[in-house]
């Protein structure tokens, strides 16, 4: 009897320690069959993603479509090599001028910089004058964001009386690359010369009247190329209040191969006096002169930089 017991107990052991041998088995198998079910459920949802965010790349790309009779063809009116549903393509672009104006010699890399010396109206289909309104935006590869180069709302439109000069041939310096490029759109065709600069840094001009009441133009330009940016021009913007204190420039910024020199001219509206500054580039720092012409004494600085990238 108790050897019958034993033996009952000793074959309940077995089954028991066979039971808790396969336990283990069992719960690895299922918990495979659920890690792979995981997976199928994390590509799902995935691949769900996916689709939804082509989708919205598609209708976002539609809308920055548009098609043009004369050409025949459709155009994209905004910046389209990019994540159209991460970017937001009216952002102003938060990088000032003199961002690296600290920056040491031993800490700074130079980088090409461009100057856009004009944007005319080459060909108008519908004649002149025109009144003309709207955005010209520049971008960059700093952070991609607007930078404003004409912005004017309808009840503030530039009138253009004539065509342009058109036919600027395309030079190519020692240190900087001068280009016209021309873009055709509905009404017009549009042309933009611009001047490429190689290790560039960057100058940002500022113009104070300490006396006098002036009215004229200051421009800039660099001994490598003759064009000249025009910074102020009382003509197009208007004088400035009483005609003393700064003066607000219409581009203050202007690029200059860290080689070359910046020459800025400042001069009446009825040309009769004018002064000429030469500054040096520098990595950073500040250069200033104060000048007269006619009957004001003026101020004018500049403020180097890098452009920090």
């Amino acid at each position: 009897m108790a050897m019958r017991g034993r033996g009952c107990l000793l074959r309940g052991t077995d089954r028991l320690s066979y039971a808790v041998k396969l336990q283990p088995f069992v719960d690895e198998a299922e918990a495979e069959r659920l890690a792979k079910e995981a997976r199928r459920m994390r590509s799902l949802r995935q691949m769900a993603r996916e689709i939804q965010h082509s989708d919205r790349e598609r209708e976002l790309e539609h809308r920055i479509l548009d098609f043009d009779p004369k050409q025949g063809g459709e155009y994209y009116t905004r910046l389209c090599f990019v994540d159209l549903t991460k970017f937001d393509h009216d952002a102003e672009s938060p990088l000032g001028p003199m961002n690296a104006v600290y920056k040491s010699k031993d800490d700074y890399e130079l980088c090409e910089g461009i100057n856009v010396f004009s944007m005319r109206i080459a060909i108008s289909d519908v004649g002149f004058p025109v009144h003309v309104y709207g955005t010209v935006i520049a971008r960059d590869s700093l952070d991609k964001k607007c930078v404003y180069l004409f912005q004017r709302d309808r009840d503030h439109c530039q009138v253009i009386n004539s065509e342009a000069w058109k036919g600027m041939e395309r030079r190519d310096l020692e240190q900087c690359e001068l280009e016209s490029g021309s873009l055709a759109t509905r009404l017009s065709t549009m042309e933009v010369l611009y001047g490429v600069m190689k290790d560039a840094v960057e100058g940002t001009i500022a113009v104070e009247v300490l006396e006098g009441d002036f009215n004229g133009k200051i421009t800039a330009k660099t001994t490598s190329i003759i064009n000249t940016l025009v910074l102020y021009d009382s003509l197009v913007v208007g004088p400035i209040g009483d005609g003393v204190g700064a003066i607000k420039l219409m581009r203050p910024v202007v690029s200059v191969y860290v080689k070359d020199k910046l020459i800025t001219e400042v001069h009446t509206s009825d040309v009769k006096s004018k002064q000429t500054i030469v500054f040096t580039p520098k990595i950073n720092g500040r250069q200033d002169e104060v000048i007269i012409v006619g009957v004001n004494r003026m101020h004018v600085k500049v403020t180097w930089s890098v452009m920090d990238f």
